[in-house]
């Protein structure tokens, strides 16, 4: 097995080199502030100020608060860091489920959305507001499909589906992930790294 262990280290550095690359070099920094103190009170609002096939780390800073939005992150717009204070102090938070009356399936129902390759999310929870003890139904915290994509220290909360996994290589570290039903699916090739596991069986 020790090919397999190679293989994790290799993969995991080659993971994580983008993020000291960011650390080193970021080109701009862009604040979002719910009450007004920085360059947006939008987090989607600042993403779509980011210049569309983005070569240069940008870093955007959300400060502390609930922010009530989708978030789509388009393919065209890697390179981005997106920073919380703390996930216990900045979430994005938004309740669209599966079978909806606005129609959602299970991808667009997510409350956060990531095409873009080279993204980089810290300190930030992505949560799905919706109670799927009433209908039990998919309604995703984050769908992620772009390649060489990591997060540290954030938090996915939902019920059932709550983290997607679907494409490319993705990284987290010290991530909280809660959920119920398929709470992490997808096709992802990813490595996580945690330091304590619970494991429910009803």
């Amino acid at each position: 097995m020790w090919w397999l262990v190679l293989f994790l280290s290799v993969f995991s550095i080659a993971l994580r080199a983008p993020v000291a690359i960011a650390a080193a070099s970021i080109a701009r920094t862009i604040v979002v502030d719910l009450k007004g103190g920085g360059d947006f009170k939008s987090i989607q609002q600042a993403i779509d100020s980011v210049p569309d096939n983005n070569n240069k780390w940008t870093k955007i800073h959300v400060a502390a608060g609930v922010y009530r939005e989708k978030v789509n992150v388009k393919s065209t717009k890697s390179y981005i860091l997106l920073e919380g204070d703390a996930a216990q102090t900045t979430s994005i938070e938004w309740g669209d489920y599966n079978g909806d009356s606005s129609g959602h399936d299970t991808e667009t129902s997510a409350t956060f959305t990531s095409y873009a390759s080279n993204f980089v999310a810290k300190r930030i929870t992505f949560k799905n507001t919706y109670n799927g003890f009433a209908n039990l139904t998919p309604a995703v915290a984050a769908w992620i499909l772009g390649d060489k994509s990591a997060f540290y220290d954030c938090s996915f909360i939902g019920f059932q589906d709550t983290l997607a996994d679907m494409l490319g290589r993705h990284y987290f570290k010290g991530c909280y992930i809660e959920g119920v039903v398929d709470f992490i699916f997808g096709y992802g090739q990813s490595i996580y790294e945690i330091e304590i596991c619970w494991y429910y069986i009803y």
